[in-house]
Parts: structure tokens; sequence; C-alpha cells
């Protein structure tokens, strides 16, 4: 069959098409209008390898502190990694003085959204209803990865440094337009689905 034949299935039965779409279109309209309110809570982390040695102090190249950067990169792997452990979410609820969810540690390992930025930059965020117990775990987070950073190179000549971003909390509203479109797009599909499925159901009959 040509696209014109298609078409020409979707034109006969236009009503069951218009519907469909119709119908899809404003229950994503409306799905997205009646979505109760949310939150996001996020911060950035920048890390940086504080080296004992100064360029005018050594008489070889330090290669402007590439390995510094390199090193600093592969630290950032292992904090990012540090929000997937039960024990590390467990204890940012307990700094910030919320109730940890009583839920799997499969599941608490995934409270917090990670993500890494080339060459040592991590994005952390939350989401949630409460925007006040948000605002409290994220800035708990930055507290405790903090003192676990401070931890692990407290024996080191060559300390890691965290640099944190000011914590946000805002508005994670779906977008209605978007979602609109977006129904408007999937209805259309399933429309012409339903009358091609319809012509050949009477064709085998």
């Amino acid at each position: 069959m040509e696209l014109r034949d298609y078409l020409k299935i979707i034109a006969k039965y236009f009503k069951v098409f218009i519907i469909i779409t119709v119908i899809t279109t404003v229950g994503s309209a409306v799905f997205t209008k009646l979505q109760p309110v949310s939150y996001l809570a996020s911060t950035t982390f920048t890390v940086n390898k504080a080296s004992s040695l100064d360029q005018k102090n050594v008489n070889y190249y330090l290669f402007d502190n590439y390995y510094n950067v390199q090193s600093a990169g592969l630290f950032s792997q292992i904090v990012t990694t540090w929000f997937e452990s039960p024990a590390l979410v467990k204890e940012i609820y307990e700094r910030a003085g919320v109730t940890v969810p009583n839920v799997s540690q499969k599941k608490l390992g995934k409270t917090f959204k990670a993500v890494r930025e080339e060459p040592a930059t991590i994005n952390v965020s939350i989401s949630g209803k409460n925007k006040e117990e948000l605002s409290k775990l994220i800035t708990a987070a930055s507290t405790v990865i903090q003192e676990k950073t401070n931890e692990l190179g407290q024996n080191s000549e060559s300390l890691y440094e965290l640099v944190k971003f000011q914590p946000i909390v805002s508005d994670n509203i779906p977008s209605v337009p978007v979602n609109t479109i977006v129904g408007l797009v999937v209805g259309m599909l399933l429309g012409a689905f339903a009358a091609l499925m319809i012509a050949y159901f009477k064709r085998e009959d």
C-alpha cells in the first residue's frame, strides 16, 4: 500500500481518528494540570586537588597541574557514586533531621540524582513534595559530602577540595503546552492506527 491508500483509510474513518486524537490531547492537558505540586532541589560540586608543590618552587615542569586535574576528575567519579549508597543517603537524612523513608535500600540509593560533568563537576538534585524538607536535605548533602571528602584526604599531603555552590529549590511544574502537544501527536498516531485496524478487520470479514 502507498501513502495515499493509508490516507484514504484514515479519511474513511475520520470520525474515529478525530475522537481518539481529541480524547488523548485533552486527557494529556488535564492530567498535567492536575499533577500535584512538586519541587526540585539542586546544587553543584566542583572537585579540586590542592597540591603541596608550586611550579616556582621546583626546577621541573608540572604541566600546569595537569595530573592534579586528572586526579580531581577521578575523585569526582568516586563522589558521584557515594550518592548511590543507601548508607550515605541515610546519613544525609539524619543530618537534615528528616525521617528516613521506609523503603528498600535499592530505592533509597536512588533518592539523589548525581550527574558528573567533565572534568570534575557534579550536579546533584532531589525532587519531592515537601519544599522545606528538600531544602534541608540538599544542604545536608553538601555538608556530609564535604566531611567525607575531608576524611578521605586528611592523611594526605595533597588534599581534595570541594567547591560547593549555593543550593536552590524551585517549583518542578510540568509544562501544560508541551505535554498537550505530545498528547496531540500521540493521539494522531493512535487515531491513525485505530482507523487502519478497523479497515483491516472489516476487510477480513
